[in-house]
């Protein structure tokens, strides 16, 4: 196997759980603790929910791992496009459509394109993600060295840092996002003053993708299984550590918090390398590759669709009367999941990849 060529499996399949998490799987782990009131489900139903305001749940990490991952899969869509003849300038067009697609699309997803401030909100998951990724791949096609990216990085989280700490406090009220947000993005805001998804926001996950960019460009390399991994996981206790000195507030992505989501990311990333890369045991993972190859896809037909009043509609009155009332949550969520999973199955196996 050529590692510089090959398909990296645990990127599809570690997408794929995120993914998951984000079309429904949540749904389920949070409705156990109805089916079993226990201490473990109690501590599940809480980590799929988002820290109000300064902490880090499982659920704060859903979007960032993706960006994250993004930014793994930037480094071999940048090095096949070149490979092929592309250059900078074509590659940097790509980008900023694809970011122009995905921010559209965000806002689609945030509900009708009514152009009106107090009911359209146009910041929006999928438009920092297509924004930090453009973002991120510009900066890689212009600086280019590994250290020079990495360099990059850490100045835009010391920005951020300089600019959080001196241009306001930690409150939702009075934090430095709340003014950039007020006068840069148009529209609603999530949380009235403030959006998790905003342009401060945005600059912080730019940072995020660069760390999974210099993570594919790891993959990428001639190192050994034991040196990539000790890199990986080293590297990303690290940063876990780093990130535990500061505020870690999800909703204004300060640099602690980016700073927890890559070293997270890249022990994560180990892990599946090792188990589904390395030793090859991969069964487990072929459902969750499934989601991963086609994740943005499923992302966007179950959210603009009305996806959860198709599985209403097709299991509804049958988990009513064969399923017990404390499990009926669960049952709905792994519908919808199936549901959702059987789609991208179907896109699968007939090879149908759909790229934004």
């Amino acid at each position: 196997m050529e590692e510089n060529t090959r398909r990296l499996q645990s990127l599809d399949a570690l997408r794929g759980l995120d993914t998951a998490l984000i079309i429904g799987l949540s749904v389920v782990l949070w409705s156990m603790y109805s089916a079993c009131p226990n201490v473990f489900w109690a501590e599940m139903r809480y980590q799929m929910g988002h820290a109000p305001w300064e902490g880090l749940r499982v659920y704060d990490l859903i979007f960032p791992i993706f960006v994250y991952l993004a930014g793994i899969s930037m480094n071999f869509s940048v090095r096949k496009q070149m490979s092929l003849g592309a250059g900078s300038g074509r590659l940097l067009l790509r980008m900023w459509k694809r970011a122009l697609v995905l921010t559209l699309l965000g806002m689609l997803v945030n509900g009708p394109l009514v152009w009106d401030d107090e009911a359209m909100r146009c910041a929006s998951v999928l438009g920092l993600i297509g924004i930090s990724g453009a973002l991120a791949g510009s900066l890689v096609l212009l600086l280019r060295k590994t250290w020079a990216i990495s360099a990059a990085a850490i100045l835009i989280l010391a920005g951020v840092f300089m600019a959080q700490y001196l241009g306001g406090d930690m409150t939702i009220e009075g934090c430095f996002n709340a003014k950039v947000d007020a006068a840069l993005c148009p529209g609603k805001l999530h949380y009235g003053v403030i959006d998790p998804e905003g342009p401060l926001c945005i600059v912080s996950a730019t940072a995020l993708a660069l760390g999974g960019f210099l993570t594919g460009r790891l993959f990428s390399s001639s190192f050994g299984v034991v040196k990539r991994l000790s890199v990986l996981v080293i590297g990303g206790g690290i940063l876990i550590l780093a990130g535990s000195f500061g505020p870690c507030i999800k909703n204004i992505w300060t640099p602690s918090f980016v700073l927890m989501a890559a070293g997270i990311g890249a022990i994560l990333m180990a892990v599946f390398h090792l188990v589904i890369d390395v030793l090859r045991f991969s069964i487990w993972a072929w459902p969750l590759k499934v989601i991963g190859c086609n994740a943005l896809f499923i992302y966007l037909f179950t959210h603009i669709i009305a996806f959860g009043q198709l599985t209403e509609r097709i299991f509804g009155g049958t988990i009513a009367e064969f399923v017990n009332k404390g499990w009926i949550g669960v049952a709905h969520g792994c519908a919808y999941l199936l549901l959702a999973w059987l789609l991208c199955l179907l896109l699968y196996v007939h090879r149908i990849f759909v790229k934004v």
